[in-house]
């Protein structure tokens, strides 16, 4: 039954929506830049800076071969497309980023399409708003991580393959099957979740939708397999070796472990009083759509076991979470609207009245949680590192760039050669001694320790914690340190550039 009727503004109100996702989700990349991981940048941007201007750190990930080249593929080919307006990060940063947020901004079509067949136009501008505005979506959905890529992508298969009407379309099943086939090879950890999908959409009809949904799989499989081989060495060498390094000899476990609930306590501390309201809507919508409570629940479950926890593994959790709460969300509104129905409540008010209501409601909880402590402290980490660094590449020539204070860690913390862009040397000394030592390779030092006074560097400007010196003469030319190594897969390599 639909709640609201149809609306002649449903398409520029949507377009309205889309446009606000893409310009939300630019704001932490682009307007207030954070890094709050080092892999949104070395494991992809970085590695596409290495395809198409030469110079890049290589991380142990990609010394061993265990990521596939596919995204970082897809970045260099924006980095290239931006040289047609300018060259550096000022020009392929946004293009990256909004192309990401383009993506990102596909849940919000997906809600509104879901939400617009169960409830009618207005359910589904409700829909679409909820995912639009939810804080986490905003903060993580433009970030080139494989975690969010694959999240994206997973709304868009669920959508194609169960968009509230039986599929029967070959073609829409070869889709959908194609882009859980791209989500397996972004994120192997989704695996069980993509076995729960496929069974789920074919369960009465294996028949009629399993090959065309399996012939999508294998056709994206084939093709990445090809793409491992010509850069790795086999076909999909990435897969294997992603699960023989990480769960049979342990390296993700040695960078953190946590207990089964760290999501769980995460969510809770990012969302503190608006978890009620999140969870209350989330129930409502997921009588609605069980599927997408099933699919986030085994994100979850599986996730939970894994030892190694990061908060952006659960992303694709998340946004399913924010959709459930989308037509949750339009489903009170309808419940608002047939209330002030029976009471003698007609026309645009029985209808203007409860949109207006709870979609305001969501975005105060919204911008609660935007500015709550958790997620502040998220959006800020490394904001001060890349505005430091990117006022040494917007700066006069330099010959060496050191990054000091951290223990070593430093290279991770400052955006690397994708926010530098010069083909300079970098170093990252872990203490004094290695400082002294290397200090003849570089003329321009990013630190949050003060060096010692003898090192001739004069203090330039400083971003919060993070400052930037300078010294007037050349460089040295000494080897770059190595890029470090988890313990059991440790061995001596080059860290080039």
């Amino acid at each position: 039954m639909r709640y609201f009727g149809e609306c002649r503004f449903a398409k520029p109100g949507l377009a309205g929506l889309i446009l606000l996702a893409i310009g939300l989700r630019m704001i932490p990349i682009v307007f207030v830049p954070s890094m709050v991981w080092a892999d949104e940048i070395f494991q992809t941007t970085e590695q596409a800076h290495r395809l198409v201007y030469g110079s890049g750190l290589v991380p142990w990930e990609f010394q061993l071969g265990m990521r596939s080249w596919l995204l970082p593929g897809i970045i260099a080919a924006l980095m290239e497309l931006s040289r047609i307006a300018g060259d550096g990060p000022d020009y392929y940063i946004p293009l990256i980023a909004g192309s990401f947020a383009a993506l990102a901004a596909a849940p919000v079509v997906c809600a509104f399409l879901w939400g617009r067949a169960l409830f009618g136009s207005f359910g589904g501008w409700i829909a679409g708003a909820v995912v639009a505005v939810a804080p986490e979506a905003v903060y993580f959905g433009a970030r080139a991580l494989s975690e969010t890529v694959a999240a994206h992508l997973l709304i868009i298969a669920l959508y194609v393959l169960e968009p509230g009407y039986r599929v029967t379309s070959r073609q829409r099943l070869f889709g959908g099957g194609a882009a859980l086939g791209l989500i397996f090879v972004l994120r192997i950890q989704l695996a069980p979740v993509l076995v729960l999908v496929v069974l789920w959409t074919s369960w009465r009809a294996v028949r009629e939708r399993a090959p065309a949904l399996l012939a999508g799989m294998a056709v994206v499989l084939a093709v990445t397999g090809i793409l491992d081989t010509v850069t790795l060495g086999y076909p999909l060498a990435s897969v294997w070796r992603n699960f023989v390094y990480n769960l049979y000899y342990g390296a993700s476990s040695t960078f953190g472990v946590e207990t089964w609930h760290y999501y769980l306590r995460g969510e809770l501390g990012v969302w503190g009083g608006g978890e009620v309201t999140l969870l209350l809507l989330a129930a409502v919508g997921a009588r609605r759509m069980s599927l997408l409570l099933a699919v986030a629940m085994t994100i979850l479950a599986v996730h939970s076991a894994i030892a190694h926890k990061e908060y952006r593994f659960i992303y694709p959790a998340i946004l399913l979470v924010m959709i459930l709460a989308g037509i949750g969300l339009a489903q009170v509104a309808a419940w608002g609207c047939d209330w002030l129905r029976e009471r003698g409540v007609r026309g645009r008010a029985a209808t203007a009245g409860p949109v207006v209501t709870v979609v305001s409601w969501w975005c105060l909880v919204s911008f609660h949680v935007w500015t709550g402590a958790a997620l502040t402290a998220h959006r800020y980490r490394g904001h001060d590192n890349l505005q430091a660094v990117s006022f040494v590449a917007h700066g006069p020539a330099f010959c060496g760039l050191g990054l000091y204070g951290l223990d070593g860690d430093d290279w991770a913390n400052y955006g690397g050669y994708t926010y530098l862009h010069h083909p300079v040397p970098m170093y990252w000394p872990k203490d004094e001694a290695e400082l002294d030592r290397l200090a003849a390779g570089f003329d321009t030092l990013v630190y949050t320790k003060a060096p010692p006074a003898g090192l001739g560097f004069t203090p330039q400007r400083c971003f919060g914690q993070v400052c930037v010196a300078k010294r007037s003469d050349g460089c040295t030319s000494l080897p770059m340190l190595a890029m470090p190594f988890p313990g059991p897969v440790a061995r001596p390599r080059d860290g080039g550039s």
